[in-house]
């Protein structure tokens, strides 16, 4: 018999594992109980899903042409 070696950091790794797999099947069960619910509210606040993402990306893009601009 081949006994494996348990370290801290593989158990730590499985227990992130774990929690990781939980977060994305209860995401998934969401989306899918709730998708109506999802739907509306995406279909009803568009503008503000738009006004809200543009700032960020108008400063993402400035960091990154700023970046550019300074190792030219």
């Amino acid at each position: 018999m081949d006994y494996q070696t348990i370290t801290v950091w593989t158990v730590i790794k499985r227990f992130l594992l774990g929690w990781v797999m939980a977060a994305i099947v209860l995401v998934i069960v969401s989306c899918v109980k709730y998708k109506e619910f999802i739907i509306a509210t995406i279909a009803n606040n568009t503008w503000a899903l738009i006004n809200a993402g543009m700032p960020v990306l108008i400063i993402i893009f400035g960091i990154f042409y700023m970046i550019r601009t300074v190792f030219r």
